[in-house]
């Protein structure tokens, strides 16, 4: 299987190791529930060890359907590999090796929201993640003993401390599915207690400029159209802030935040000041459960306000749609609605 590695995009096959099987996943991005991004990110590697962290039995059951060969113990993936020692100077984190760090901090943001801070032993080192990629977070469930894995898009991270934050919605045991096993897992810990990270993953960069990579393909845009839902929003603000600290940087941004009512409107101090610092940018807010008072947008976020912010897309019009929601906001409403305003 010396063709693995040669594998890792949607032109040459989308080809993964899992256990020492080798697997062509190409028809299956678009059904992966969580997006097709981390499918390609592991594209052309050994996805083992992610595999199993991330899914349950169900999701192993559908393994044979796209099974290929063996994988030859004389062609290991790149990610096998052995790794060099990690210079002085090499960014903090790894997309091959799990980085531990601490829990430094619990700020209560909401009712059901925290922001996490998590320090590492810095050492002068950057932390090493490209505006628009994410990172894996794993931490152990002390009572299961279950060690749990979830992608998020840290929001800020300080070099010079060695600290990076996190913003994470909380899903308690009455409403909590899967997606609630980690954050509450998190909520519970005690500060001091160790986390894991491992990245950056996710295929999509912005470099600056209005300049972005998508598979590792170059695009540029004038304006991004953001569609955040809940905890969504978390990547946005990523982008945001790094267009807001380069002075040259003229990209537009049009952020469509939608939540169920206005306490579950996530960052909304550091959004409001974002737009109001920044001419570019223009921030809405649609809860679809607003209160008496609010004077603003309200109602789901559907393909009506989209033509009335936006307009009718036009080919050639340099504008980019980033969308993000979470698994528990019924994770293809937005894409549907974004699919059908772009169809006309």
């Amino acid at each position: 299987m010396n063709e693995l590695e040669n594998h890792r995009s949607v032109d040459t096959g989308v080809w993964v190791a899992i256990a020492e099987n080798v697997y062509d996943i190409s028809s299956f991005l678009s059904q992966h529930p969580g997006g097709d991004a981390i499918l390609l990110d592991a594209a052309g590697t050994d996805a083992t060890e992610d595999f199993f962290d991330l899914h349950s039995d169900e999701a192993e059951k559908l393994l044979p359907a796209y099974y290929i060969d063996r994988l030859s113990p004389s062609t290991e993936p790149p990610n096998m590999i052995p790794l060099e020692p990690q210079e002085a100077d090499a960014p903090f984190l790894r997309r091959d090796t799990w980085k531990k760090v601490v829990l430094h901090e619990k700020q209560r943001l909401s009712h059901d929201t925290r922001l996490f801070t998590l320090k590492w032993q810095h050492n002068n080192h950057e932390f090493g993640l490209p505006v628009g990629k994410h990172i894996f977070l794993r931490l152990k469930n002390l009572v299961s003993g279950e060690q749990i894995v979830r992608p998020y898009t840290p929001i800020a991270a300080r070099c010079e401390s060695g600290e990076v934050d996190l913003v994470v919605k909380i899903y308690h045991d009455k409403d909590a599915k899967k997606c609630g096993k980690m954050t509450t897992t998190i909520d519970l810990a005690s500060m001091g207690s160790l986390v894991e990270l491992k990245g950056p993953i996710g295929n999509f960069e912005y470099t600056g400029q209005g300049n972005c990579t998508i598979s590792g393909r170059e695009c540029y845009t004038k304006r991004f159209i953001m569609i955040s839902a809940g905890s969504g929003i978390t990547p946005m603000i990523q982008i945001l802030r790094a267009i807001a600290s380069d002075d040259s940087d003229s990209a537009e941004c049009l952020l469509l935040s939608g939540n169920c009512c206005e306490e579950d409107i996530l960052c909304k101090d550091q959004l409001d000041s974002l737009e109001r610092e920044n001419k570019q940018f223009r921030v809405l807010y649609t809860p679809s459960k607003p209160c008496d008072g609010w004077a603003g947008c309200r109602g789901r976020l559907g393909q009506e306000l989209l033509e009335a912010e936006v307009g009718s897309p036009m080919p050639g019009s340099a504008e980019m749609v980033l969308l993000c929601e979470t698994t528990s906001n019924g994770s293809d409403r937005h894409r549907t609605v974004v699919e059908e305003w772009m169809e006309g």
